[in-house]
């Protein structure tokens, strides 16, 4: 799909990151959820076989936050992660640079912060004859762009983490003045979690929440990798509630059974005053959007 919203494109930096695959991390050996009842939870880190964008949130057994795909996360000092975490933008390539898969390609498709240990994962789709030959502490380099990425005609919109490959996809329109686009849902800022005050912004996540049954009903058929649409949320240099903003952002997580805590959504742009007006569309999914797409 041909993107007709101009932008500085031509004037963004590539820049190669690089990362490993992470080990799964869990808090302990079992962890109370919302309603007092002991799990252990499954999903954040490591290698995940069979999940990818397009698949449920929800209904994982033990599953604690399930990343749809292999988890990597920045290497060296605090700088050269901070590095990796904020510079890989959605639809950025990744190239497998060390192990038995070298060479191999994927493609970034969702970030993660707020991790035990001061962990942060950048999520990375390969294709599952690429997964088999993956192992824990595989070299991975993204080739970087996006940061800095701005809309000539929507001065006020910062984007945040997207890269021009996913913005091509995406179906952006000019609606009298304000950008459309395309989401699964709009999420009302009382279902919104965990994530407030973060900065900066490119490397973390929100959560919405995932405990309440009016919530559940509300997100039941919500998928990974799916374009969603936080109403009265401002994402710009730190993140939290703002009346008439909007944050844009692509589902990087499945549910949580922590209280405060559930669905990861990844900003990738954001208003203050209305600037954006989400549309209603059921295949805004990435998995859609880059042919990657799960069940």
């Amino acid at each position: 799909m041909t993107n007709m919203i101009e932008t500085n494109r031509e004037k963004l930096l590539e820049i190669g990151v690089i990362g490993e695959i992470t080990h799964p991390a869990i808090d302990s050996r079992y962890v109370n959820n919302w309603e007092g009842k002991p799990s252990v939870g499954l999903g954040m880190g490591g290698i995940i076989y069979n999940v990818k964008p397009g698949d449920n949130c929800f209904d994982w057994a033990w599953g604690e936050k399930v990343e749809p795909g292999v988890s990597v996360d920045g290497i060296g000092n605090d700088r050269a992660k901070g590095s990796f975490r904020n510079f890989s933008c959605i639809g950025n390539r990744a190239k497998l640079v060390k192990g038995e898969a070298k060479n191999e390609e994927g493609i970034v498709v969702g970030k993660v912060g707020g991790l035990p240990d001061r962990m942060h994962h950048v999520i990375i789709y390969f294709k599952e004859d690429v997964l088999n030959d993956l192992a824990i502490g595989d070299k991975v380099q993204v080739r970087s762009i996006g940061v800095g990425l701005k809309f000539t005609d929507y001065p006020e919109i910062r984007s945040v983490g997207i890269s021009p490959r996913l913005l091509d996809t995406m179906g952006l329109k000019d609606a009298d003045g304000q950008l459309e686009v395309p989401v699964t849902t709009v999420i009302p800022a009382e279902y919104v979690g965990m994530g407030s005050g973060g900065a900066p912004v490119e490397s973390s996540s929100w959560n919405v929440m995932t405990q309440s049954p009016d919530a559940l009903n509300h997100l039941k058929n919500v998928k990974l990798g799916d374009i969603v649409a936080l109403k009265d949320i401002l994402s710009a240099w730190g993140r939290g509630y703002y009346e008439e903003a909007y944050t844009i952002g692509v589902v990087s997580t499945g549910s949580s059974s922590k209280l405060g805590q559930g669905i990861g959504v990844t900003t990738i742009m954001t208003c203050k005053q209305g600037e954006i007006t989400p549309l209603l569309e059921p295949d805004a999914n990435i998995g859609n959007y880059f042919q990657i797409g799960g069940s």
